[in-house]
């Protein structure tokens, strides 16, 4: 069964191309267009590994961070924030987020660090 990823980003094209990327590695990846949705999708699946936007209308990564501490099935789950401000990486640790990526993502980084957090597909 290959790793699932859930991608929550709301500038489609990254998220699109995230996706792709992911796949060719043999993860299975669905999207969400922001933390709302993202919400909604875990309900229906629980992956192995969130990579979260942080400014997303609707409900930002921030908020959605919160939100899923909350919940017992999603608490554990691994997350990866993709910020263009790294200096918000120790508050992002703080919360227990894995990884943060900067933007322009570079997509390599970004497999490299799913396999770190979850291994092979």
């Amino acid at each position: 069964m290959p790793k699932s990823i859930l991608v929550v980003d709301d500038e489609s094209v990254v998220a699109e191309i995230s996706k792709r990327k992911l796949e060719d590695h043999g993860y299975e990846v669905q999207i969400a267009g922001n933390g709302n949705d993202a919400l909604l999708s875990l309900k229906s699946k629980i992956p192995d590994l969130i990579v979260l936007d942080v400014q997303m209308p609707k409900m930002n990564g921030y908020t959605f961070i919160m939100e899923i501490a909350k919940i017992s099935e999603y608490a554990d789950i691994p997350v990866v924030v993709l910020t263009a401000y790294n200096e918000l990486e120790p508050l992002f640790k703080r919360h227990g987020i894995k990884a943060c990526l900067i933007k322009p993502l570079q997509l390599q980084d970004l497999v490299d660090k799913v396999v770190e957090i979850v291994g092979q597909p």
